[in-house]
């Protein structure tokens, strides 16, 4: 399972709809190495955690109905925080910003 962690993304998403791992496991995997290591390196900058478990669950549960959202459909991923997202800190990597939201 742990292999995964180092798995290309679309490795990961055949996985994922071979039902090898559920789209919950995967990002738990992934949120337990951010805690692990990212103090350390300070790459994420913010987290929305309750989402990303609600739309893991979300994607779980449209596999058992049969439903495929796409090639990533359940892959966890992190999004630079040089785009806007509602909610979360754009700063672009500058100290200045880091207040904008």
């Amino acid at each position: 399972m742990n292999d995964l962690i180092f798995a290309s993304a679309t490795a990961i998403a055949k996985s994922i709809k071979a039902r090898e791992v559920s789209c919950v496991r995967m990002l738990d995997l992934y949120l337990e190495r951010v805690e692990r290591h990212n103090p350390k390196i300070n790459a994420i900058i913010a987290l929305n955690i309750d989402p990303a478990k609600k739309r893991a669950l979300e994607a779980d549960q449209a596999l058992d109905r049969g439903e495929n959202w796409g090639p990533l459909h359940g892959v966890p991923m992190t999004i630079k925080d040089a785009f806007e997202v509602t909610g979360m800190p754009t700063t672009s990597g500058s100290e200045d910003l880091k207040h904008y939201m």
